[in-house]
């Protein structure tokens, strides 16, 4: 029994040894392509003393995780149509079919290969990648405010979490104070509209180490209609707000930090507030549409990878491998974009590329096999 299992296996190590080649080389050869064009946007701050030397090789590292993701589908794609271009050319798919061995037999396992390169960019997608990216931010903000400490800010915008919108005229962070501060409140309408609920203007506002204490200004509130329904000056007035200048001045988290269950809280927070999430939710089935990638490139090369290296030979199914590639990042970047914007559901917009282009790649598979 063993022996049988062993020879009938047979065949499938040996397709998974000629691939893993090809595979590990384009993995390695696009990470390190992407890596060195993410080393020359940090050589400048390397150069200006933001980041120290240690520091560029961290971030290196933690962006492993999306270069490597990047690569997959890439990596597989000429991985598959290298090894049948291999095959073809050493006449092994001939003898392969004169012993009987059908396709279906010979794609099995490379389609069994891209399933599991995108288990694994799944995982490491919606696990390692948000992680990264939350560490990364952490480092350049550190750095940020490190050279802040010494500089005064001037015209500084942010919005909270509560809803709130802070015009500053200036901010020190070395004393935690901001100068002529205007605060709007606006809450969300039905119908992704708002209102303007509050305006509270301000000389100064100061931290004292559990919140803020705002002096001198005045509070207008208003009514539905827009009208004013009161004003309120005040000497003092606590801000219900209690996070410092540096935490407050900080950007909100982007999706791409956001593990699923976090991006879900979010969408479904913002969603009670009526605000729009569209794009949440394009992220959302983005994070379950993206690492398919790998197993539709190599359904789309398997057909392919056969009929081009008999016809054009192997350089031109990498000519057309290349082509095909861009095609696909192009639809990517442009149904991302319409799902964000509104002008596609965000299912539709998440899956339409790989629709697309497994539905051509089932295609031509089913006339390859006729």
């Amino acid at each position: 029994m063993a022996r049988l299992f062993t020879k009938f296996w047979l065949l499938e190590r040996y397709l998974f040894g000629q691939m893993l080649a090809p595979l590990l080389a384009g993995l390695a050869g696009g990470t390190l392509l992407l890596l060195a064009g993410r080393l020359f946007t940090l050589a400048e701050r390397l150069v200006e003393g933001s980041v120290p030397p240690l520091g560029v090789l961290r971030l290196l590292i933690l962006d492993l995780p999306e270069m490597v993701v990047l690569g997959m589908p890439i990596a597989a794609f000429f991985a598959t149509l290298l090894t049948l271009g291999k095959l073809s050319g050493n006449s092994e798919m001939t003898a392969m079919r004169a012993a009987g061995i059908p396709f279906t037999r010979i794609f099995r396992p490379l389609l069994l290969v891209g399933l599991l390169l995108s288990l694994a960019a799944f995982v490491m997608s919606n696990v390692l990648l948000p992680a990264s990216k939350r560490e990364i931010r952490r480092i350049d903000q550190q750095a940020l405010l490190t050279q802040a400490t010494s500089l005064v800010q001037y015209d500084v915008f942010f919005k909270t979490e509560d809803n709130l919108w802070f015009f500053i005229r200036q901010v020190d962070p070395r004393l935690n104070t901001m100068q002529d501060v205007t605060i709007l409140r606006v809450d969300p309408l039905p119908g992704g509209k708002h209102q303007l609920v509050e305006v509270t203007l301000a000389a100064q506002a100061v931290w004292n180490g559990l919140g803020w204490t705002l002096r001198e200004g005045v509070t207008h509130r208003y009514g539905p209609d827009g009208l004013s329904l009161a004003e309120e000056p005040f000497d003092y007035k606590p801000l219900e707000v209690s996070r410092d200048l540096a935490t407050l001045m900080q950007p909100p988290v982007p999706p791409n930090e956001l593990s699923l269950p976090e991006l879900a809280e979010r969408i479904a927070h913002l969603a009670r507030s009526n605000l729009n999430t569209q794009p949440l939710r394009t992220e959302f089935h983005m994070r379950f549409s993206l690492p398919l990638a790998s197993f539709f490139a190599v359904l789309i090369s398997l057909p392919l990878g056969s009929t081009t290296a008999r016809s054009v030979g192997r350089y031109g199914g990498v000519v057309l491998g290349i082509l095909l590639v861009f095609a696909y990042y192009v639809v990517l970047s442009v149904s991302r974009s319409l799902g964000e914007a509104g002008a596609l559901p965000p299912w539709a917009a998440a899956w339409s590329f790989n629709l697309l282009f497994g539905g051509l790649g089932l295609l031509l598979l089913a006339r390859f096999l006729r």
